[in-house]
């Protein structure tokens, strides 16, 4: 029987993980599919080349959507979330800093600004009390790397920096003070992604990915050694991971947010759209969910096929 094809694309090598498993497990050949993540795009932003067919799926987009659908009528929609919480959420700060209280007054260096990444920390120092607009904090942009931005903070520079693994534990080898601080609820990392076009047109296959997407999770979450060798042999030379501590904690971190039954939750959704609302504050109006179509999930946890999975 002929597989059906599916080209897909995602938007940062922090997503690699998940896709690596699923493609080395078996998950796609088992649900008759096969699934390209590697699509070459030469001038072309991942979104226009959804719109364009030159791919079908995207994992990723999680903020600028809502404004392409609510003022131009487009429509992407997502379909699936494989985790629903921040995790860069490691604060890598100058000694005197114990707390996040501790950063009022001070700057702290992030990626660009306007990026998820610069959201993602703007919300949760505002629900912490702390509000960039109102000069309670400054906020300062350094493109490129973690290590360039934990390394200025080091020097003195900047009270502090938010990063993730394995950064926090290399910047605390290196004699910095991390500390772990609540992880608020966001979409981010693997959100299957598409139009409603494509949709209407291949319901068969996306019902065939959802239960593949299912099924790797569940590989990932319940074949622990296998999942490890698959990271350390693929994942280690995309995420340039230094050690097996390294892809053991990288595993952890994965195996803690993973969702079984990959739903967005409520809480994730609702924070990523005042990421896209600070970006385009006229979609204000618009409805989050009306970007979310969760009934191939719904329908497959109904059939019991999920429970069945973990029995």
């Amino acid at each position: 029987m002929a597989k059906h094809q599916l080209r897909i694309i995602y938007r940062s090598n922090s997503h690699a993980p998940l896709w690596l498993v699923a493609e080395k497990s078996g998950a796609w050949e088992k649900n008759g599919l096969s699934v390209d993540t590697s699509p070459q795009l030469i001038r072309e932003k991942a979104v226009e080349s959804l719109k364009n067919g030159h791919v079908d799926l995207i994992s990723g987009n999680h903020h600028n959507l809502y404004v392409r659908n609510f003022k131009n009528g487009e429509d992407f929609v997502h379909l699936a979330q494989a985790t629903n919480n921040w995790t860069e959420n490691k604060l890598v700060v100058r000694p005197e800093i114990r707390s996040v209280q501790d950063l009022r007054g001070k700057k702290i260096v992030a990626d660009k600004l306007t990026s998820h990444a610069g959201l993602n920390i703007w919300l949760f120092l505002k629900q912490e009390g702390l509000d960039v607009d109102g000069g309670d904090i400054e906020m300062v942009e350094l493109r490129g790397s973690s290590e360039q931005r934990w390394k200025r903070v080091l020097t003195g520079e900047f009270a502090g920096t938010f990063v993730t693994i394995p950064h926090d534990s290399r910047a605390a080898k290196a004699g910095a003070r991390v500390v772990t601080v609540r992880a608020i609820p966001m979409i981010r990392g693997v959100t299957l992604t598409t139009t409603m076009s494509f949709v209407k047109d291949h319901p068969s296959e996306v019902r065939l990915l959802t239960k593949g997407f299912v099924d790797a999770i569940h590989f990932f979450l319940t074949r622990k050694q296998e999942t490890l060798e698959i990271l350390k042999e693929h994942a280690s030379p995309i995420l340039k991971l230094q050690s097996d501590e390294e892809v053991e904690t990288l595993y952890d971190e994965w195996a803690q947010s993973l969702e079984r039954k990959p739903y967005p939750s409520p809480h994730a959704i609702s924070n990523v759209f005042q990421l896209a609302v600070r970006r385009n504050p006229e979609i204000s109006r618009y409805n989050p969910l009306a970007l979310w179509d969760t009934h191939f999930v719904r329908e497959l946890d109904d059939s019991g096929y999920i429970d069945r999975l973990y029995s």
